[in-house]
């Protein structure tokens, strides 16, 4: 069934707290898998095994450097190198994740816009470390 993307938005996970990134206009996930050529003589067509798998998480929110704020957080695990756990999707009841996907990302990148007559945005890229965990679970 079809969901409205306004629902699944992006947090930061601490401990059982789920912190929405306020001012969040949208995000987007791209999950991928290295393939490995197996190809033989056998035939003119390529074949594949899959390889290891990763995957990136980009989220555009309206600039905020309130140092309690999510966006704070990730500034500070870019510089410091560290990982943030982040929940993608719609929580559910009692702060647990209903819908969606948890994982413990590396910051990549924090893009900062700062435009005439407009709102200051922006973008930040998260790589994936590690397995994700999708709700409901992906088999």
């Amino acid at each position: 069934m079809a969901t409205l993307g306004n629902f699944r938005k992006v947090y930061i996970v601490d401990a059982s707290t789920y912190t929405w990134l306020a001012g969040e206009q949208s995000n987007s996930v791209n999950l991928t898998s290295n393939t490995i050529e197996v190809s033989d003589k056998d035939t003119v067509w390529q074949k594949f095994i899959a390889g290891t798998r990763g995957g990136s998480v980009t989220v555009d929110v309206h600039l905020d450097n309130t140092a309690s704020q999510p966006q704070h957080k990730m500034l500070q695990a870019l510089v410091a190198g560290t990982t943030v756990k982040v929940f993608v999707g719609t929580p559910g009841s009692g702060n647990t994740p209903s819908e969606g996907m948890a994982c413990d990302a590396i910051v990549a990148s924090v893009s900062d816009t700062n435009n005439n007559g407009e709102v200051a945005s922006r973008s930040i890229s998260l790589n994936l470390t590690g397995d994700p965990t999708f709700y409901p679970a992906a088999a």
